[in-house]
């Protein structure tokens, strides 16, 4: 059995560290300040990143990788020995990024299996670790995607923004769904659905009410068992934390995450969100 390798892209929102641990290659998209463009992760870390939306006047925006960051990916695979690669990506629905990855993959050297995982952001960050895992551990093309497929099925990925302006004008949002929030002042819960799309779930009132609505989703999610969990912010590393304590209190966590949003993801969801990504863990009797 030929050796798999993992790609994905900069919406998965892992830490740098893990990135580098794992040997994950990850094609980046870009942000926009005004007229200036930097790449994510290459050229803007998401501390930067952080730092320069606390401070900028200018909402920025994003743009899908350049189509010679998958030539570039894929030929690594190559280089590296690898036979075949699984290459994971942010939803369709969200991004043009799968399409680019489809395209580019025709062209490489080795067979490349490209997966619209309808995930965006840590819960996209946890399918590509599960693929990584059964790929290191010499799974086949079919086990590696199906890895992603099982988070992508049973996990609950929820964010909490202080207002669904930067989705709206993103496009991720209509603006018939943003007017709930700016109209009510209210927390808006949002989710991502079965079809990869970003959608107001539910309303809270205060960002305690939405955290304990959270932390009791988790437990739906958990049905009894334990999970494992990410928590990622923009600029509100008070509230992640608070919100992971809360989740502990209700859920048997196995794994745990407190990270940031990255640059792309965080450009469209503002600074203030907290996300929640919950995946039941795989027990030998599955």
């Amino acid at each position: 059995m030929g050796r798999v390798a993992v790609v994905t892209d900069s919406t998965c929102d892992l830490p740098a560290e893990v990135v580098e641990a794992t040997g994950l290659r990850v094609v980046p998209l870009s942000v926009q300040f005004g007229d200036e463009t930097l790449i994510a992760g290459v050229e803007l870390s998401t501390g930067v990143f952080h730092d320069r939306l606390a401070a900028s006047e200018v909402l920025p925006t994003t743009s899908q990788p350049a189509p010679a960051w998958f030539e570039e990916a894929y030929a690594d695979c190559a280089d590296e020995g690898y036979d075949a690669v699984v290459s994971l990506h942010c939803s369709a629905a969200l991004s043009g990024t799968v399409a680019l990855a489809r395209d580019r993959a025709r062209l490489a050297s080795l067979p490349v299996e490209v997966v619209d995982t309808r995930l965006v952001g840590g819960a996209l960050g946890a399918a590509v670790l599960a693929a990584h895992r059964v790929a290191a551990a010499g799974g086949s093309i079919t086990e590696v995607v199906a890895a992603a497929d099982r988070v992508r099925h049973t996990s609950t990925s929820l964010i909490v923004v202080d207002t669904l302006d930067h989705l709206r004008r993103g496009g991720r949002l209509t603006g018939a769904q943003a007017a709930i929030g700016t109209a009510l002042k209210v927390k808006p819960i949002l989710h991502v659905t079965p079809e990869g799309r970003v959608e107001v779930r539910e309303r809270a009132r205060t960002w305690a009410r939405a955290s304990q609505r959270l932390a009791a989703l988790a437990a739906e999610a958990a049905a009894d068992g334990a999970v494992d969990v990410t928590v990622a912010h923009v600029l509100a590393p008070e509230r992640a934390h608070e919100l992971l304590a809360v989740v502990e209190r209700q859920v048997e966590v196995r794994d745990r995450l407190e990270t940031r949003i990255g640059p792309v993801v965080a450009t469209h969801v503002g600074p203030g969100a907290v996300g929640l990504v919950v995946v039941p863990v795989v027990t030998p009797t599955d």
